[in-house]
């Protein structure tokens, strides 16, 4: 069985920053995306490899706010987004 897990990302320059979790669901990685153009990228047994097309599925439904599917690997069932914004005094 292969160890799969998910990293928000995004790049800059030549370098890909990712985040340090290993999300083990794409919609709990999506949430972890900071800025513009951010993706997710899968790791499996330590190398980095594309989302499969069911992978990108699920995070094209995540940026788009959907209901996650929620399964044995799933660390959440729906992404939140939450929205902050400053009041002038």
């Amino acid at each position: 069985m292969k160890a799969t897990y998910y990293l928000a990302s995004y790049a800059e320059g030549k370098f890909l920053v990712t985040c340090s979790h290993a999300h083990l669901a794409v919609h709990s990685a999506v949430a972890c995306i900071s800025t513009a153009g951010g993706y997710v990228v899968a790791v499996e047994d330590g190398l980095l490899r594309a989302l499969t097309d069911a992978e990108e599925v699920e995070f094209q439904k995540a940026v788009r706010g959907q209901r996650a599917e929620f399964n044995a690997h799933s660390d959440c069932r729906y992404l939140i987004r939450a929205k902050r914004s400053f009041r002038p005094i």
